[in-house]
């Protein structure tokens, strides 16, 4: 009888231990899903547009001067709107500056850089600058990597896929935004293409009308 008890006891004790950890672990499960759904998670609007390329400024004519202060040609038949081609002066990178319908001469709404060996067909049109390379004003340039570019413009961005291409792309459209509203014109974007994890070539300025 008395052995009856002692293992009935023991029963009873191990039941009261399972229920005590059953209970402490469905207090911690619920505080940490309470945790979770009382942070508000912020991820930062994109606001960190560029707008020069070197020396060259999107919407002002008069920045082609410090850029390139000879005639330039501007050409049909490259791109959905006219453009104006440049290249370094080791010819490895191209330049094109985009001239939108109602731009006035020498102003341009958006800028491509990419590797010259990527476009081959460019190599009779562009311009030779004396540039080592093309840069916009917050370091960008060809061969970053994902992770340099965020650093630079933050996570706030759209993923697309190609086959063997990735293409990032952050967008302001909202027209009140104080860094874009002076130029009165439609969305911003910046179009960052990927290949082999590396940037190989940019897009960005203000959407064709």
């Amino acid at each position: 009888m008395v052995e009856v008890e002692r293992k009935y006891q023991m029963l009873m004790n191990s039941l009261l231990l399972l229920f005590f950890l059953f209970f402490c672990c469905h207090q911690s499960e619920k505080k940490i899903q309470e945790k979770i759904e009382n942070e508000t998670v912020i991820i930062e609007k994109f606001s960190k547009p560029d707008f020069k390329i070197n020396q060259l400024q999107l919407r002002e004519e008069s920045s082609v001067n410090n850029f390139y202060p000879q005639n330039i040609r501007l050409l049909d038949n490259l791109r959905y709107s006219p453009v104006i081609a440049f290249t370094d002066k080791e010819k490895k990178e191209y330049l094109l500056a985009y001239q939108y319908e109602g731009d006035v001469k020498n102003s341009f709404s958006c800028f491509e850089v990419g590797y010259l060996k990527d476009d081959p067909k460019l190599e009779k049109d562009v311009t030779e600058t004396k540039y080592n390379n093309f840069n916009t004003e917050s370091g960008l340039k060809l061969g970053m990597t994902l992770e340099e570019i965020t650093n630079l413009k933050g996570s706030d961005y759209k993923v697309e896929k190609k086959s063997d291409e990735e293409i990032i792309k952050y967008i302001v459209d909202n027209p009140d935004d104080p860094k874009i509203k002076q130029y009165e014109m439609p969305p911003y974007f910046m179009e960052f293409y990927l290949k082999d994890k590396k940037l190989h070539k940019i897009l960005f300025g203000f959407e064709y009308p």
